[in-house]
């Protein structure tokens, strides 16, 4: 039987989903799956990932043609979803449909969760082609393939040894065997031999430098061991070749903040802007990430890029006042009170009696006001509402003793400052 034989009788029984937020690109490729055999009731379109998640809970999908960025996610997203749906399926055929060859190029190291990939703009000819050789190697997949499946369920099987040969076996059968070199780091870290499984992921990546599966394999052994910084360009790495998505990019943030690459933020704030869906705990993490890193620059004398930061804040990150707020405090930390008042503008107007624009008016009031007495009556207002800010207090102490406040009067602010914020200095003068 030869591929088109194969592909012919494989479409006969299998079903098809195309994803891609385009309209016009999903009818281009669905019009090609019709020209090549396929049947309107078992060919299917969606245009969101949840749209897919549906279809792929009632139907036989066999061959899936999705996008690089789709809606509520990515195609690997996607990839990845009816993996799990179907672990048992050897024959499913997972491909990308890109515009970028780079991207493409990446996807393919990804191995086993891309079967192919169709670069844009395509040719019936070349999608013909693809599909044939794509759903053949599946159904009739390489030796190379068939001894790492063979692997595979031996590892599953808790039968180590037997898979160890079977996958070094494998090894011998390719000359780029990154992939079998992966399932011996897995069968290795399943040992508990973190220094062999490194070996292979790293072996892996001297074949692909960009292997998708030895990188993140080398990512959980650094996070295990604690090694951040070898961590942190791992996963930097990942991030550069493969698509974003929400917990990944929460990653990268916090090990770029505890790594002290600050300088990273600005990129990573972009990857951030290009999601389709962002919940509010990854805008909570960019948020907390660029606000860090635009403080750390104001402490190394960069206030350029730490005020590029805290605009990033302000138009991505607005509905939590609490970063807009924390922002003009810092500011106005460092005497820069006609940057810190541009920012009153960014709370909404909603947001007028909240707590953090009350304290953000007054900050900015004690930085361009010189009439203490306006100080200490916008300060004990604040005050008198029950609310307690650290820099509050000791504005409106400094205020208070300007204007000639005896000891015993202030004594109290005093107090409660030091009671509430044990672990701060303060500064009165």
């Amino acid at each position: 039987m030869d591929k088109k034989d194969i592909f012919r009788e494989f479409l006969e029984k299998n079903e098809v989903l195309i994803v891609d937020k385009n309209p016009g690109s999903r009818n281009r490729l669905l019009k090609t799956m019709f020209d090549l055999g396929g049947k309107r009731h078992m060919m299917h379109t969606a245009g969101h990932l949840s749209e897919a998640e549906e279809i792929i809970k009632t139907k036989k999908i066999g061959v899936v043609l999705s996008d690089y960025f789709i809606g509520g996610g990515s195609g690997f997203d996607l990839f990845k979803m009816i993996r799990e749906k179907n672990p048992d399926n050897k024959e499913l055929c997972l491909i990308l449909v890109t515009a970028n060859i780079s991207q493409t190029a990446v996807a393919k190291a990804a191995e086993e969760d891309v079967d192919s990939f169709i670069i844009k703009p395509y040719t019936i000819q070349s999608i013909q082609e693809n599909l044939i050789s794509t759903v053949s190697a599946k159904v009739k997949p390489s030796d190379y393939v068939v001894k790492i499946e063979e692997g595979k369920g031996l590892l599953n099987a808790g039968n180590y040894d037997a898979a160890e040969r079977a996958l070094k076996e494998a090894t011998e059968m390719h000359p780029k065997p990154a992939l079998a070199l992966f399932y011996l780091g897995q069968l290795e870290y399943l040992r508990n031999h973190v220094n062999e499984a490194q070996g292979s992921y790293a072996q892996g990546l001297s074949f692909n430098n960009i292997h998708y599966k030895c990188l993140v394999g080398l990512y959980e052994i650094f996070m295990r061991e604690e090694k951040h910084v070898e961590a942190y360009q791992i996963v930097k790495k990942i991030a550069k070749y493969f698509p974003a998505n929400p917990d990944r990019l929460m990653q990268i943030v916090r090990l770029a903040i505890r790594t002290g690459n600050f300088q990273d933020m600005q990129s990573y704030y972009e990857i951030f802007t290009s999601l389709d869906e962002r919940a509010e705990s990854m805008v909570n993490y960019i948020g907390a990430g660029l606000y860090i890193a635009g403080k750390y620059n104001l402490l190394n004398n960069n206030p350029e890029l730490a005020l590029l930061f805290f605009d990033n804040i302000a138009i991505s990150c607005s509905e939590f006042t609490k970063f807009t707020r924390a922002i003009i405090s810092v500011l106005v930390e460092h005497n820069m009170g006609s940057e810190a008042e541009k920012y009153l503008n960014r709370f909404p107007s909603s947001a007028k009696e909240h707590e953090d624009f009350l304290i953000s008016k007054f900050l900015v009031t004690t930085q361009k006001s010189s009439d203490n007495g306006a100080i200490i009556r916008m300060g004990l207002e604040i005050y008198n509402r029950n609310i307690r800010d650290y820099a509050c207090l000791q504005a409106l102490i400094r205020a208070m003793k300007k204007n000639g406040y005896k000891e015993e009067k202030m004594a109290p602010y005093k107090a409660e400052i030091q009671a509430l914020f044990p672990d701060k200095a303060p500064v009165f003068a």
